[in-house]
């Protein structure tokens, strides 16, 4: 199934630094052709509107990973370019919250830090805090990439559980990952099978959050 996603994604997108416009269209085409809503602000969009779309694993670190300095040198990487292709791993958002979340990592905030206003999450310095509908989306999206290709997880296992459990799978997400399995052929199994979560063990308490 990994090399078959890989020739199917290699089909549908092409390489490059950063989503370009025509594979954000596509993605969004292929997977919310009636539209749909933002991942962190819930904002409601229809075909055609203009939505930024987020890779959930950060670029740079994700980089890093395969030993490149920027994103740019892994070009030729096939896996890197698999990887940063991958449906599960895009989301439609907000340009706000793209801004907002850009250079950050998934972590828990204190009560004490300001909700942004009007889409819940919170954010401080590197650090980025889902609003409570939308940590389970990304728990089971970085578990999906962390089983997948055994990248580092970005943030702690205990957290990732937790936001699982806390946020349950919903229909949208159902139907989310039927429309990516159609055309990427694999589905993700933490979306199918929420307790596979529980099954997996961290070499490491704190994993990869801060480096």
């Amino acid at each position: 199934m990994h090399k078959l996603s890989l020739v199917l994604l290699a089909l549908f997108l092409p390489v490059g630094t950063c989503l370009a416009d025509g594979m954000e269209e596509l993605f969004l085409k292929q997977i919310y052709a009636n539209g749909g809503k933002t991942l962190y602000c819930q904002e409601s969009f229809r075909p055609g509107d203009r939505i930024s779309v987020e890779e959930i694993y950060d670029e740079r670190r994700l980089a890093q990973h395969f030993g490149c300095r920027s994103s740019r040198l892994c070009d030729n990487n096939p896996e890197f370019a698999e990887i940063r292709r991958d449906r599960h791993s895009l989301f439609p958002v907000t340009r706000k919250a793209e801004l907002d979340r850009r250079r950050t990592l998934f972590g828990d905030l204190p009560d004490t830090t300001a909700a942004d206003s009007e889409c819940g999450y919170r954010q401080s310095f590197q650090v980025f805090q889902p609003p409570p509908h939308a940590k389970g989306n990304v728990a089971r999206a970085m578990l999906y990439l962390h089983e997948q290709y055994d990248l580092p997880l970005l943030g702690t296992l205990e957290m990732y559980q937790r936001w699982n459990r806390e946020d349950p799978v919903d229909d949208e997400e159902r139907r989310r990952n039927g429309a990516i399995a159609e055309v990427q052929g694999n589905r993700n199994p933490f979306i199918d099978s929420p307790d596979r979560a529980n099954s997996i063990k961290g070499s490491s308490p704190l994993n990869m959050q801060f480096p």
